[in-house]
């Protein structure tokens, strides 16, 4: 079996050779955007008949072009607020298109629209009358990432409240392009008007290059994919037991002598790497071209096995202990009664608050040991410091760390995020707490009405993106991780079925995680994350009265079909 698009693009592609007498099974875009006529196809002389008359293979016989067709209802994920087609009007030709006018504060769309232009449609330079690609700004929409896209006889007009709306206009416009996914270029496009908005103000995938190190160039390609689903948010998680993977200049120690080592439970592979500060400013700045800010994650108490690992001091044991070489909970954490650990955070805290330039530091604080906070029990450090504050439970040790960091955080101009734990009783002002855990997501839910607080909704029934899509998929079942699938994904409600109260007051965003136990590879990335993170899309963006899964299914198709054609590794089965 030759799947779709299995040789898409690979131009260098010159003979194939088949002994079977009985075609395999090709589909019809296997070859998609090859010039087959330059390609030798040796099949047995009886079996000709049946390969020229075959589906895929026919196409080597005769000149077959697949045509871009563009079908705005049958496509756009995430689905906009809302979209008129004009189906009885002449449709706009991009032949007739002549170049892309903005004014200045949009020059980074204006060469946004010009890539798409280049890339997707039958749109050529040179010639001086035609219709153009409008790019303005429209301060009559009050959202900051609506937009509205108009296509007539008079060419394309994108207008957003903001830059931001505009470049998400333009991210629905390559969509239209996109068609039914073949390598073809658009030729035209329908007239039509989209008015749209998100729901949710913040959409972030989270990835994990602690567990196995992602190249900072591969780093790059995911925000643009990501922004393509309008993603507004790359959440890094930078620090855990198995490694630090930021440069951190005051502590030097913490990338020479955490960053490389050699397994991952089963996978006796070396894993090795770090970010510079430049690095991630380059990526802050790059990222920012897609509207994509990055919100970098330490951690906290818990799962900081690497940081104790270069610094014994930061514990409550104060011995060294190994770089964790497998995935779980870890029983050292850091101690809420040692001076050195608020000297240490308050310098990782500002060096990654001038690195990083999103309003956000995601915290960490989940799974701080087996029990929770058990390390600091028998410390005689945390005991003294219990008396002194006249606290009675471990939990209350946990809240005077956080507070701690927290109000450093405040006055680096962050708002702290962390993960919801049941140890948390309180949430302090101004923070931002994610619902993760499978089962627990109406806890943490009830927790941030109650406190006032801000929530991103992460439940792992539905949003973690690392779980197999389906039974037998990779993870490997050695690792009993449960099934995630496409449908559960895509029917996340962010509201949890709350009122209208909640989505105005507390709810924040949608966050998709892709922990990297599992994921040994940029290739794997990307196939736990699609589809499953452009159905999260359109959880976070649109409202429920525009989903359908079924519809979904329909529309998210041709754009996994150009993921695959361009070489990208989804999950489509």
């Amino acid at each position: 079996r030759i799947g779709a698009f299995a040789f898409a693009n690979c131009r260098g592609f010159r003979e194939v050779r088949l002994s079977a007498v009985v075609p395999p099974i090709c589909a019809d875009n296997a070859f998609d955007g090859i010039d087959l006529s330059r390609v030798k196809l040796v099949v047995p002389a009886q079996a000709k008949k049946a390969y020229r008359n075959a589906s895929g293979w026919r196409n080597f016989f005769s000149r077959h072009e697949m045509e871009n067709v563009c079908d705005p209802e049958n496509l756009l994920v995430p689905r906009p607020l809302k979209l008129e087609v004009y189906k009885n009007s002449l449709p706009l030709k991009w032949k007739d298109v002549i170049g892309v006018e903005a004014s200045p504060e949009l020059n980074n769309e204006k060469m946004q629209a010009e890539r798409i232009l280049g890339e997707r449609t039958a749109y050529r330079k040179g010639r001086k009358i035609g219709l153009m690609v409008r790019l303005a700004l429209d301060k009559s929409l009050t959202n900051d990432e609506a937009y509205t896209l108009q296509v007539n006889d008079k060419g394309v007009t994108i207008k957003g409240s903001t830059a931001m709306g505009v470049f998400y206009g333009l991210m629905t416009l390559e969509q239209l392009c996109i068609g039914n996914g073949v390598a073809a270029p658009s030729t035209t496009i329908p007239p039509l008007y989209i008015v749209d908005q998100p729901r949710t103000e913040v959409r972030e995938l989270m990835v994990d290059p602690v567990r196995h190190f992602i190249p900072f160039n591969d780093l790059k390609r995911f925000i643009v994919e990501m922004a393509r689903f309008k993603f507004n948010a790359l959440h890094l998680h930078l620090v855990d037991d198995q490694a630090w993977r930021i440069e951190i200049k005051k502590y030097p120690e913490l990338t020479e002598k955490a960053s490389d080592r050699v397994g991952m439970d089963d996978m006796p592979e070396r894993i090795s790497g770090f970010y510079t500060q430049e690095q991630m400013r380059e990526l802050v700045r790059f990222a920012a071209q897609y509207h994509v800010m990055v919100i970098p994650e330490i951690e906290l108490p818990g799962h900081e096995v690497a940081a104790i690992h270069c610094f014994p001091q930061l514990s409550c044991a104060k011995k060294e202990v190994p770089i964790r070489l497998t995935c779980g909970v870890s029983n050292d954490l850091l101690c809420p009664a040692e001076p050195f650990v608020y000297e240490f955070l308050d310098n990782v805290l500002k060096e990654l608050a001038e690195v990083f330039p999103a309003p956000y530091v995601h915290l960490g604080g989940d799974e701080a040991g087996q029990p929770p906070l058990g390390a600091w029990t028998n410390c005689p450090a945390c005991k003294e410091l219990k008396w002194k504050e006249g606290f009675t439970e471990n939990w209350q040790l946990q809240q005077y760390l956080f507070d701690r960091v927290i109000k450093q955080l405040h006055q680096l101009g962050k708002m702290p995020m962390y993960w919801y734990e049941k140890e948390f009783k309180t949430i302090q002002p101004e923070c931002v707490v994610y619902a993760w855990r499978n089962g627990l997501t109406q806890v943490a839910i009830d927790a941030a009405v109650r406190n006032k607080a801000k929530i991103m909704m992460c439940p792992g029934e539905h949003c973690y993106l690392d779980y197999p899509q389906g039974r037998g998929d990779m993870p490997e079942v050695n690792w009993g991780m449960p099934v995630t699938s496409h449908e559960q994904t895509y029917r996340l409600d962010p509201a949890w079925g709350m009122d209208s109260s909640f989505v105005q007051r507390n709810l924040l965003g949608v966050s998709g995680t892709l922990w990297s136990e599992c994921i040994n590879s940029s290739e794997r990335l990307y196939y736990q994350a699609f589809p499953r993170a452009a159905a999260l899309s359109e959880a976070g963006w649109t409202i429920p009265e525009r989903r359908s899964y079924t519809d979904y299914l329909l529309r998210v198709r041709p754009l996994m079909d150009d993921m695959l054609r361009r070489g990208i590794a989804v999950n489509v089965n």
